[in-house]
């Protein structure tokens, strides 16, 4: 039995709120498992540790069992309903977790505790509030939606999942082992198919009014109703609710965008609101924490006073706080942060919602970590655990102008139009999942199509994509003709323990002279998974496993506007460092067409470090095995000609005047005519 209700708020000051303004968005996590099944043994208990159990007033969870692999009573209580949301998912496999809908998809090992914060902090247009009564044998279940803020147009459905939590066995009711079982779903409300929402006028609300018949097998003390409102046609979910949620009477509305690029000595500055949605005044603390690089500074004003840490405000019921973040680079290379939390002193209860703005200033080489979990869905962390290899390389490739971030990050940037300065990504994805997904692949297919080069390596990128047998849990159509088409690349298959070598195809120009190095087991147990690959389209093979022919383990490709490389297995697994900052100096050098083609490694004349370094008006640059007259070329960072002077064969040491060149950055190298012989980098100050 069911009834809608539209209700005006009591608390009539509402009718003020701000369109842009967002509640806390709790997390939803979907989690299909099964009993029977033996990885949800193997990664469930990571989860419950890293993700449910560290969040309870942030994360909501709901346990679908499901008909496979084996036997499940938790299943067979209530067969069509969970099947009817592995259908409206298309799940094929478990585990499998879905959080908010379309966020994010993978196995429980795939999210972290920054997949929590992330989503807590993008903020909803809704506030859903639950509240329940025991009648005996039957319950009624209330769902009141407010609105907060400007809800997206959309075919909105209301639906309320009844859980058990939690379901003990005393011993294994499947064969994994499993006796714990966290939110087990026993019946949706009305059904999975939903109740139509359509949204209140802002300050206004939505109640939808449920009863259900207790089963006498539940433990009427672990029931509950999680209630939460889902766009049927992209999956996304907007908010969810359960009974006894914390009471949060602030709003934190975003600004326009999240990331800018920013320029040394000038702020750039962010808008926010937050509003008290409350009945009665409430003081809020807003606290302002930072990463930044070396020089740089942030702060922060609320109502045009202006604040460097923490700001106490007592704010009237329907009131709205105005606030600016402000982050000003130096000239060091980085992607700032700056997060303003906000916590409640009235209601010390109401967990802290924080907003990270971002600003990329003086990058044009950008390191990015996958923020997805590690493969085993045990270790904790992701792929910034390894990034040195990284930071190492491009150190390695005299590279100023390097900097860190997540991919998360990297894709805001991007749809932000901050990407402008940044020349070269480094997409670090080693054993991570997923390390493709639509919006990633879509935002990097245009930052190449402007011109822009890309590096990624990492086992199982391609399993991930184009293994639809067993299958893999990520493919996307989008993801593969990316491969395809931008990597050069295809699968042929997992990789065994055999693919111990990685080996670089001699002919290449670019990689032909990198050494052979040994795959090390990185991840540890049995994860050992170096892709191989194949060739698609225009991409040209640069590695073999073991010098197999019939082993690709690299590819490179290029349309003369964007250049790639990608390896089949984590630079992290070569056991010889100097071999991994070898091919990330390679790529570096290739993407700035620094080098050619040609084999220009090979030649037997070299270019050394120039001093002093940084340069004032005089500097040298050693040379040696110069048999020919050659060119000494200096360009810019946007790889512009500046200089250029004769050198003579027999040379050891070039002596050249700075005098006219502006204080920075520059490139050198020498030039017979034919190749491009070294590629070194040189500071000028004044």
């Amino acid at each position: 039995m069911k009834k809608f209700t539209l209700a005006a708020t009591a608390f009539g000051m509402l009718i003020a709120l701000n369109a842009s303004a967002q509640a806390p968005r709790f997390v939803l996590f979907e989690h299909f498992t099964q009993a029977s099944c033996g990885p949800c043994a193997a990664q469930n208990p990571g989860f419950q540790s890293t993700v449910l159990n560290p969040n309870p007033t942030t994360v909501r969870h709901i346990a679908y069992h499901t008909s496979w692999p084996g036997v499940d009573p938790m299943y067979n209580f209530n067969p069509t309903e969970p099947t009817d949301r592995v259908n409206y998912y298309g799940v094929t496999g478990v585990p499998h977790v879905e959080m908010n809908g379309n966020q994010k998809t993978g196995q429980p090992g795939a999210f972290t505790q920054a997949d929590v914060d992330n989503q807590f902090a993008m903020g909803s247009p809704i506030k859903i509030s639950v509240t329940e009564v025991d009648n005996g044998n039957n319950r009624d279940v209330t769902v009141t939606v407010l609105t907060v803020g400007t809800v997206p147009s959309g075919t909105w459905k209301m639906r309320v999942a009844i859980v058990e939590d939690p379901i003990i066995y005393g011993t294994p009711p499947g064969s994994n082992g499993e006796t714990d079982f966290p939110n087990v779903l026993r019946k949706m409300l009305p059904n999975t198919t939903g109740d139509a929402y359509t949204a209140a006028s802002i300050g206004n609300s939505v109640t939808f009014n449920y009863n259900y018949v207790e089963d006498g097998s539940w433990v009427n003390a672990n029931m509950k109703a999680i209630a939460f409102v889902q766009n049927d046609v992209t999956q996304e979910v907007l908010q969810t609710g359960t009974v006894n949620d914390p009471i949060i009477n602030y709003t934190l509305g975003q600004p326009s965008v999240q990331v800018m690029a920013g320029t040394n000595g000038n702020a750039s500055s962010f808008s926010m609101t937050s509003m008290n949605t409350g009945n009665a005044t409430e003081t809020f603390n807003y606290t302002l924490t930072t990463d930044l690089g070396a020089g740089w500074t942030a702060n922060f004003t609320v109502n045009s006073t202006p604040y460097t840490t923490t700001a106490s405000v007592s704010t009237n019921a329907g009131a709205t706080n105005n606030i600016s973040i402000n982050v000003t680079p130096s000239t060091t290379p980085y992607v700032g942060r700056a997060t303003l939390t906000v916590t409640s002193v009235t209601n010390p209860s109401s967990p802290a919602m924080s907003y990270s703005v971002y600003v990329i200033a003086n990058v044009t080489d950008l390191i990015v970590n996958n923020s997805g979990g590690i493969g085993d869905g045990v270790t904790l962390g992701n792929a910034a655990n390894w990034d040195s290899c990284y930071v190492n390389g491009l150190a390695y490739a005299n590279e100023p102008g390097t900097a860190k971030t997540s991919e998360v990050i990297a894709v805001r940037a991007m749809q932000d139009n901050a990407f402008t300065g940044v020349n070269n990504v480094y997409y670090n994805v080693g054993w991570t999942f997923p390390g493709l997904y639509d919006n990633l692949v879509n935002q990097l297919a245009a930052f190449l199509n402007t011109g822009g080069c890309l590096f990624l390596s990492g086992q199982d990128i391609a399993w991930e994509q184009f293994d639809v047998t067993t299958p893999s849990p990520y493919y996307t159509v989008t993801c593969q003709n990316f491969m395809n088409n931008y990597l050069g690349a295809g699968f042929s298959n997992d990789g065994t323990t055999a693919n111990t070598q990685l080996t670089a195809i001699t002919t290449d120009p670019i990689f032909g002279t990198v050494a052979t190095s040994t795959i090390s087991n990185f991840y540890g147990g049995t994860y050992f998974f170096p892709d191989q690959i194949t060739v698609s389209g225009t991409g040209t093979p640069i590695f073999r496993y073991n010098n197999l022919a019939s082993k690709i383990a690299g590819m490179r490709n290029t349309n003369n506007t964007w250049k790639t490389v990608y390896i089949g297995t984590g630079i992290e697994m070569l056991a010889t460092p100097q071999i991994k900052y070898d091919i990330l100096k390679w790529s570096h050098d290739w993407f700035y067409g620094l080098t050619s083609t040609q084999q220009f490694d090979q030649q037997m004349m070299s270019l050394g470090n120039n001093y002093p370094n940084p340069a004032g008006e005089i500097n040298f640059i050693p040379v040696s095995n110069l048999e020919k007259n050659v060119t000494l070329e200096i360009l810019d960072l946007q790889g512009r000609l500046v200089k250029t002077q004769q050198v003579t064969k027999g040379t050891t040491v070039i002596e050249v005047s700075t005098t006219s060149l502006d204080a920075g950055m520059y490139m050198y190298r020498l030039n017979d005519g034919q190749n491009i012989i070294g590629v070194q980098r040189m500071q000028v100050i004044r």
